[in-house]
């Protein structure tokens, strides 16, 4: 009675999905009548007010009546830019509001805003509270006013990065886990086996922490015009945790305690004045002519079905494919930077990616540009360019491989539950998870883990002319910094997405190329037309039977079934 039910469900649903989105595609086409764009004021104030999550780029076109998706860096740089030169924009306020992004994307933000400060026009930011990443965002302001109310203020915490381990609790519910791991460094299995990192790890993670501390810190530093020391007994000597208005005041780290009705009239600023950077619309020109492709490859390597739903902030081998198809069929493309901003994933899908980039190598020149962790299966697809530049925050390196085989026997004890196969050919069953892991099965797993590490050593002694006896001294899943890394010849240059661009332009000998970028918007009724709506039966029969709901979560302590090329550690 119950699937009855929930098939009923599902018929009922699957037809009005697919009306609303007639409806979408409709408007989405013809619907260009029902919006309006928001007029830019004489004497208009740009207002950069980005929330949340700043990813580099956004791969939907997200019709603004519908709700629009955030702001991607790429977004705002290309706005910050056009407002530069718009004679109706006068000035621009930075009001963030707990953005969510890492240093490299920030830096290039900042950039953008360099640039439209060089034009003469003034900048100033705002904040009622500011969180680390808010601040960082409003220091490129050359004035920076904060709410003085006792409520509101600025906290600076630094950086850290914490792990949990589940060794103790994975032992209560009766759950083994077998680690399967290659590279001495390659801690992404300890929070499983152990109840604190290893020493080799521990001081490999704080080292990159102490990089990205400096960082921090410098920055604030050279763009408050401040002692390097005031700076350092900033994070660790004062008193209070939240910074009150006169306190980051006294601190030299803004300088106005003043409310933001007070900031405007004394800046001269009435609200109508002010367009949010959001509603501020851009005609960017189709480029033509000699052009250098910057292709986007952002979040886990995974593999995707041939539906692109969904696959933002995923990196696999079929979107890969489509983007170099579609390079080397503009023959005005000569060359390509490709912004790896990704911890790693599948090792299977990154070796795949790595081939396909190597395709397009072989067309043109391929320049890598890391941004905020290019870690892991990140670092092995960036084996595939001519050249690596990565931005002076980037964490690279975690040259290793990581498997993690869960075991329940205790597990499926605790349950009731009893699990008997009977099998024909040595390892047949042998993923039984409420069975013993034969161990000649564990054993020939490790060898295949042994192997696949060394495909990715031989992979950078190949793109990195490293000889083959000196190649562990940087592998064993350390992480590095990138200055670290250009000591060890991982990369062959510190600096922005920008240089990597004049990079391309001089390996492909052009001059004052175009740039576009990929991969090409995708509009909401394309994502909608393209999905595989009958995956969300699939999905609503899964939810209906909680003995599949449970092997199902099994499996994913983490991802099993492949080796991973990953970096699990975030580093704030």
């Amino acid at each position: 009675m119950t699937k009855n039910k929930t098939l009923l469900i599902g018929c009922i649903i699957f037809p009005v999905i697919l009306i609303i989105g007639f409806i979408i595609g409709f408007v989405s086409t013809f619907g260009s009548g029902f919006s309006s764009k928001t007029k830019v004021p004489d004497s208009a104030w740009l207002r950069l007010n980005p929330t949340a999550m700043i990813g580099d780029y956004n791969e939907y076109d997200t019709p603004k009546w519908l709700g629009s998706s955030a702001i991607s860096a790429n977004e705002l740089i290309a706005k910050i830019e056009a407002a530069k030169s718009d004679k109706r924009i006068k000035g621009m306020l930075i009001e963030p509001g707990f953005i969510q992004t890492n240093y490299p994307t920030l830096a290039e933000i900042g950039l953008a805003i360099e640039s439209f400060k060089q034009s003469g026009k003034p900048v100033v930011a705002f904040g009622t509270y500011l969180s680390q990443g808010d601040y960082l965002l409003a220091s490129f302001a050359k004035q920076i006013y904060l709410e003085p109310s006792a409520s509101a203020g600025l906290l600076l915490e630094g950086v850290s990065a914490n792990v949990m381990f589940y060794k103790e609790l994975l032992a209560k519910l009766g759950i083994k886990m077998h680690i399967l791991q290659s590279g001495a460094y390659k801690g992404a299995g300890e929070p499983y086996s152990q109840t604190e990192f290893s020493p080799g790890t521990r001081e490999n993670i704080d080292a990159m922490l102490l990089a990205r501390y400096q960082i921090l810190q410098t920055a604030i530093a050279k763009r408050r015009n401040l002692d390097p020391n005031k700076v350092t007994e900033l994070f660790e000597k004062r008193e209070d945790f939240f910074l009150s208005a006169e306190n980051a005041k006294d601190w030299g780290l803004i300088d106005f305690a003043m409310g933001r009705e007070a900031m405007l009239t004394q800046l001269k600023i009435e609200d109508d004045q002010l367009i949010s950077i959001a509603d501020y619309r851009i005609s960017e020109p189709k480029p033509s002519g000699n052009k250098i492709a910057v292709v986007y490859l952002s979040g886990n390597i995974s593999p995707a079905a041939n539906s692109e739903f969904g696959s933002q902030g995923i990196i696999s081998a079929v979107k890969v494919k489509k983007l170099v198809k579609a390079i080397l069929d503009d023959k005005n493309i000569k060359a390509a930077v490709i912004r790896v901003n990704s911890p790693g994933g599948s090792a299977l899908e990154s070796e795949l990616i790595y081939q396909q980039l190597l395709k397009l190598k072989q067309q043109m020149p391929v320049v890598i540009s890391m941004g905020g962790v290019a870690a892991s299966g990140g670092y092995y697809i960036s084996c595939a360019g001519d050249y690596i530049i990565a931005d002076e925050a980037t964490i690279t390196g975690s040259i290793g491989v990581i498997g993690l085989i869960p075991e329940t026997v205790e597990l499926g004890k605790k349950l009731g539950l009893r699990s008997q196969t009977l099998k024909h050919g040595k390892y047949a069953g042998a993923f039984n998870l409420f069975q013993s892991f034969d161990p000649q099965l564990l054993e020939s797993l490790r060898r295949s883990s042994t192997g696949t590490y060394n495909e990715f050593k031989s992979r950078v002694i190949t793109a990195r002319k490293y000889e083959p006896g000196a190649i562990d001294s940087v592998a064993e899943g350390r992480v590095f910094s990138a200055v670290k890394a250009k000591q060890n010849r991982l990369i062959d240059e510190i600096g922005t997405l920008q240089v990597a661009i004049n990079k391309a332009t001089a390996l492909a000998r052009l001059s004052s190329p175009a740039v576009q970028n990929f991969p090409t918007k995708t509009s909401f009724w394309e994502v909608l037309r393209d999905s595989d709506i009958m995956k969300m039966k699939q999905a609503i029969m899964l939810f209906s039977d909680p003995a599949a709901q449970l092997e199902r979560s099994i499996k994913q302590i983490p991802a099993t079934g492949e080796w991973q090329y990953f970096m699990p550690y975030k580093l704030d």
